[in-house]
């Protein structure tokens, strides 16, 4: 180990992924830094981010599950492994301000922004819902079931392992009322409620369009309203869902030629002036706890569809 660990630049070019085995004499961060070149600084920011892992040794020969740490400043034991995943423009991301919506005690629910993950990834976790709502709300946050990172909108976070299993076995029994707003491309002048059971990824997949606002939408090339722009008829929609299949209602919406507005996946010919515009804007169910009917709504100032809608 030398001291030149300490001077060398806070950047790197490319993404570093890397596995240290620490000899235990020194400060894990020290340790890393010299075999990532990058600096302690550098190091310290991307545990505290999440982007660094422990592999603790155990006996000879295995080494437990690897889990995150955020500091690196104390000293680990001798073949313990640390895993660093280091991409500078992942770590450069700022995190949004959540808020919450709901609060429950036990779980509580939040309004998740666009371009938020629902969970963090091995590259870091400091712009996940799980990450800012624990740093927001002071109790640990589990995830209970996912939201596309491109929508935004409602997320029930469980507080307690215990209630991470009750709430899944809510979502599991299809116990869970969830309602979503998208904005899709083209009129949808057909007679509503109207039920979608297209299989999903070769699985039974229920979603039920209830109301229908048709819109036309002048947008120009930066994604704002212009009178003289062309109109492009557009729909407002709510529906629910039964079964929570990924990107359920994007293919749903696809498969009947109204695919929603910003899709890049579901609609990747078209060239897109606005992201995805799917919001989750209400959950229902029984509260495992007390018994007693929880049904929270997004509020409007949260629902960027319907301050949108308001504009055109």
């Amino acid at each position: 180990m030398t001291s030149s660990s300490i001077q060398k630049g806070s950047t790197q070019q490319g993404p570093i992924q890397k596995t240290i085995e620490l000899s235990g004499q020194w400060p894990a961060v020290a340790e890393v830094s010299d075999a990532t070149e990058l600096s302690v600084e550098t190091v310290k920011d991307a545990a505290a981010k999440g982007a660094v892992w422990l592999q603790a040794a155990q006996g000879k020969e295995s080494y437990r599950k690897p889990r995150r740490v955020r500091s690196l400043d104390e000293r680990f034991n001798r073949r313990d492994q640390i895993l660093i995943n280091y991409d500078s423009a992942v770590l450069a991301a700022v995190p949004p301000t959540v808020e919450l919506v709901s609060d429950q005690v036990n779980y509580s629910v939040w309004c998740k922004p666009a371009g938020v993950l629902s969970q963090g990834t091995k590259w870091g976790d400091h712009c996940s819902m799980c990450y800012l709502v624990e740093k927001s709300h002071g109790k640990p946050a589990l995830l209970v079931h996912r939201l596309d990172r491109a929508a935004s909108g409602l997320m029930i976070l469980a507080h307690t392992k215990n209630a991470l299993v009750k709430l899944a076995e809510r979502f599991a029994e299809r116990k869970v009322g969830k309602t979503y707003q998208v904005r899709v491309r083209g009129t949808v002048d057909e007679k509503l409620p109207k039920v979608i059971k297209t299989p999903v990824a070769e699985k039974p997949a229920l979603t039920t369009l209830h109301e229908a606002k048709v819109i036309n939408s002048p947008v120009q090339s930066d994604g704002r309203t212009d009178k003289n722009a062309e109109h492009i008829a557009e729909t407002l929609l709510t529906v629910s869902i039964e079964t929570g299949r990924k990107h359920q209602i994007r293919s749903h919406m696809s498969s009947i030629g109204h695919p929603v507005i910003g899709d890049r996946l579901f609609d990747p010919e078209r060239e897109h002036k606005r992201d995805l515009q799917l919001v989750s804007v209400g959950i229902e169910l029984q509260c495992p706890f007390t018994d007693k009917l929880v049904s929270v709504r997004l509020p409007d100032h949260l629902n960027v569809l319907l301050s949108q809608a308001k504009n055109t």
